[in-house]
């Protein structure tokens, strides 16, 4: 596993600390451990899902139209505006997903050129046994090293630490336009 090869956070801070001074305050120790949070998880659950026979891609394509309202449908540009892809990869993996049986494609009575995405019973099957493995291997790797009282803590934090951040980027144009 690639991720275990990783040196530790906390040797890659100390190293930062002792060669690299004036980048190695308290903002550089929560990004360094941010990012290598969400690096560990994310290699997590690509490992889940590719027991199921999926991509991370095409798992984030299955959550995001299961995340829909019923009939659990989205236009192409709002799918690659909900996940990080170009329309090009998006389209490969949608017509890997119709082959699969997973969504069914229709067509927009007012513009032919766009093509609704739809989750099928196949699909959202797969996107919610998929959901939750990789539920339950977060929780085992989260819950191996903090409290759920800590938890319910870092969710609050991080919670308003976005609540402020995420509109900030969209204005700033670093949204998911």
């Amino acid at each position: 596993m690639q991720a275990d090869r990783r040196e530790p956070a906390d040797e890659l801070l100390r190293a930062q600390a002792e060669h690299w001074p004036q980048a190695a305050g308290p903002i550089a120790q929560l990004m360094v451990r941010v990012y290598r949070l969400s690096s560990l998880v994310q290699d997590n659950a690509t490992r889940q899902v590719a027991l199921h026979g999926l991509s991370f891609t095409e798992f984030e394509v299955l959550v995001a139209l299961r995340n829909a309202p019923p009939p659990h449908e989205r236009l192409p540009t709002e799918l690659y505006t909900s996940i990080l892809i170009s329309s090009g990869g998006l389209t490969k993996v949608l017509y890997g997903l119709q082959r699969r049986g997973m969504i069914a494609r229709g067509q927009d009575r007012q513009d032919r050129r766009s093509k609704p995405t739809r989750l099928t019973a196949k699909g959202r099957a797969m996107a919610e046994r998929a959901m939750a493995d990789v539920l339950r291997s977060d929780a085992q790797l989260i819950l191996g090293g903090l409290s759920p009282r800590e938890v319910e803590r870092l969710t609050a934090l991080l919670r308003k630490l976005l609540i402020t951040l995420e509109p900030a980027a969209i204005d700033a144009g670093h949204g998911t336009e």
